[in-house]
């Protein structure tokens, strides 16, 4: 019984089925491992954007409203 699946094991254990095996293996462990940290780069980049977006833009339009208001009121 097990001298079939022993040369049946060598049969098909040649050195490009290794290789095909490994490199499929590699494959398959880099997409797993570089996937989470994508995803996470890219919430982390969605968000910090939006937080420009949001607060740095809002300050700078209260910072020159500010100002605008200021410069009317001397002008008056």
């Amino acid at each position: 019984m097990f001298e079939k699946t022993k040369a049946r094991w060598k049969k098909l254990m040649t050195t490009d089925n290794i290789i095909d095996a490994s490199v499929d293996v590699l494959i398959l462990v880099f997409d797993v491992l570089s996937s989470p940290i994508l995803i996470a780069m890219r919430i982390f980049r969605f968000l910090f954007n939006k937080f420009i977006v949001d607060h740095i833009k809002s300050f700078i339009k209260y910072i020159v409203h500010k100002f605008d208001k200021n410069g009317n009121r001397n002008k008056q």
